[in-house]
């Protein structure tokens, strides 16, 4: 029985082994919702205050880490998720792989979610940053640019961000004509000015709002238009002429309009660039668009490849040799044979198996002495590749 589960903890040691981007991220983010009360984590778990009380409040902390780093979260707090399930009597709910993979993803995706604006502090924006100039509340403007009365009504940030890219030319050469300088947006600003905007668009419902956007979708169109010609993704094949996004992922966790605000402050430089491109300057549908800046926000979701030589002190760090062995020799207290999970596609579905399965490997680290390993950010990657590499022939 020992044996049968602490083969579950050499599983987890394989995770990463074989997979694709595309199969780490999500379609659907807010799917993981309905499973957060199904499966009984609001039971333990609530989401700003609505709830169980025993463990921490998800809804208020941050949770941005890559989907191997919420799993290695998850590793580590399990003796004391398993002492207080039991304390609460509570019945621990079984997962499969694709349902662990959804919560994660949608623990990540609440963040993406806009704090309230102020339209008072909008107001004052929409004059400051000279956006009156040419958008007056009513009529057109001077060479015939909508009026506030003309936007959509619950204008969204992805509408929003889509303007940026269909107009963005039009709109970079009628300030130059007027002598205005490209307005940049910082914080929360850029969700005020959309509040203010809100109140006074009396144009169409349906153009402005969209459901949340399909990441996977989003790198097929991150890809179709363009956007690789300029900006590499680990793992994509491009002419690599610009900044590699995956090196900047984390910028791209933020509110969705705090990502519109990202990008339109970078507007102008980004244009003259894909003015310069075999693709020219990509025009967008608003679900492109939704698609486009959810696969942004989830770059960081991906995480990068793990360091094999930091993997290898690790592994003996943490004590790893204690259970699982290498180039065929035995570990101190018992054998494991890691290499039957090499071939794993996807590595929630062993993360799954190690969480089912959590009360009989914490009481065979107890009854063996074996002290429970503790995971800091991007230790568990690089412990895989080390794993990963001496496995490959």
């Amino acid at each position: 029985m020992i044996k049968k589960v602490m083969g579950g903890m050499g599983a987890l040691f394989l995770l990463m082994t074989s997979f694709t981007f595309s199969q780490i991220l999500p379609e659907d983010p807010t799917k993981g919702a309905r499973l957060f009360v199904n499966k009984g984590c609001v039971k333990c778990h609530s989401l700003k205050g609505e709830g169980g009380k025993m463990g921490p409040d998800l809804g208020r902390i941050d949770l941005g880490d890559t989907q191997l780093d919420l799993a290695s979260k998850l590793w580590n707090h399990i003796p004391s998720m398993v002492a207080g399930i039991e304390r609460a009597k509570i019945l621990k709910p079984d997962l499969t792989g694709e349902e662990l993979g959804a919560i994660a993803a949608y623990l990540y995706f609440l963040k993406y979610f806009d704090e309230p604006g102020d339209a008072n502090k909008g107001k004052s924006l929409f004059h400051e940053k000279g956006c009156i100039v040419c958008h007056p509340i009513l009529g057109r403007g001077k060479r015939g640019e909508a009026s506030l009365n003309d936007f959509p009504q619950n204008i969204s940030p992805v509408f929003l961000s889509m303007e940026i890219w269909n107009h963005g030319p039009a709109m970079i050469a009628n300030m130059v004509q007027l002598g205005l300088k490209w307005p940049e947006f910082k914080d929360q600003e850029m969700i005020d000015l959309l509040e203010f905007i809100k109140t006074n668009a009396k144009g169409p419902k349906e153009i402005a709002y969209i459901t949340p956007g399909n990441p996977r979708e989003g790198q097929k169109t991150f890809l179709s238009k363009g956007c690789g010609e300029c900006h590499p993704v680990r793992g994509e094949k491009t002419s690599q002429s610009g900044v590699d996004l995956s090196k900047k992922s984390k910028a791209y966790y933020q509110s969705l309009t705090r990502v519109a605000s990202a990008m339109w402050n970078k507007g102008p430089a980004v244009l003259a660039k894909m003015s310069q491109t075999k693709s020219g300057i990509p025009k967008f549908t608003p679900k492109e668009m939704a698609d486009l800046t959810a696969y942004l926000y989830f770059l960081h979701f991906m995480g990068e490849p793990g360091n094999p030589s930091q993997g290898k002190k690790k592994f003996s760090d943490l004590g790893c040799v204690k259970c699982h062995g290498l180039d065929g020799k035995r570990g101190e207290v018992m054998h494991i044979d890691l290499s039957k999970y090499q071939k794993t596609n996807n590595p929630m579905e062993i993360a799954a198996g190690i969480w089912n399965h959590s009360a009989e490997i914490r009481k065979a680290t107890l009854e063996k002495g074996i002290p429970w390993p503790r995971f800091k950010k991007g230790e568990m990657a690089d412990l895989l590749e080390y794993l990963r590499t001496p496995l490959e022939k």
